[in-house]
């Protein structure tokens, strides 16, 4: 009888995922990753109490902000589905946690569309890596699984998030009123992101754990590039 003990991964194949370019790594967030995450965000990660969230996870007392922050990964596993998903990356740059970025998407097989959303420590910010860590996501899902569109927001005032979208290629996709996390009525400004008008540009990126997402997403083929990208352990298909 084997006595061999199954990897996580083999029982949540999202974990398999590995995203890396240059010196910065995106891996989904694992409980052990928590108290990490936990002490970046310490104090909030807003400047000048800028309104960036719907959910207000990262206001209170630094424990109140840790279970906020562990109780909504430990939920986003618990709530996948092939029709409804969310992955929360852990952001890494030269081996320290820096932040997460986000991924979500409704019925993905069918739609090829993905929403992002993410946050930064406080002393990451300003130095670049919103914009990396959104390109190395929007080339994984056009190379490796076949995303054919990107949706994100920002509510007025968040001119960090406006700009990562902006740099990136998107587009205005109208406006929504909302309430966000301070229960004030705020603008949430819409931009989009076509597969068909995006440049890549990393020729650095790497993936692994590709392969089994796709069969997790029972995605049996997908509109990715005729080409093998640079990096991928898997030939398109």
């Amino acid at each position: 009888m084997s006595t061999r003990h199954m990897d996580i991964s083999e029982i949540w194949p999202p974990f398999a995922l590995h995203l890396r370019s240059g010196d910065m790594e995106l891996s989904p967030v694992r409980e052990a990753d928590i108290p990490e995450l936990a002490q970046i965000a310490r104090g909030g990660v807003r400047r000048d109490g800028i309104e960036a969230f719907l959910v207000n996870w990262d206001s209170g007392t630094d424990e109140q902000v840790a279970r906020s922050l562990a109780q909504y990964h430990w939920s986003t596993p618990a709530n996948f589905t092939v029709d409804e998903w969310t992955i929360e990356f852990t952001v890494r740059v030269d081996g320290r946690a820096i932040g997460v970025q986000g991924v979500n998407a409704h019925r993905y097989p069918l739609t090829r569309t993905v929403s992002t959303g993410s946050w930064l420590a406080l002393p990451e910010q300003g130095r670049g890596y919103g914009t990396r860590m959104r390109r190395i996501i929007v080339e994984t899902f056009i190379r490796h699984f076949g995303a054919t569109r990107f949706d994100s927001a920002y509510f007025t005032d968040n001119d960090a998030s406006r700009r990562v979208s902006e740099k990136l290629g998107y587009s205005p996709n109208g406006h929504r009123s909302t309430v966000g996390q301070n229960d004030t009525v705020l603008t949430e400004h819409h931009m989009v992101l076509n597969a068909e008008n995006y440049e890549p540009e990393d020729s650095d990126l790497h993936v692994t754990g590709d392969a089994p997402f796709r069969n997790f997403l029972s995605i049996a083929t997908w509109r990715g590039r005729s080409n093998p990208a640079p990096g991928s352990n898997t030939p398109a298909r």
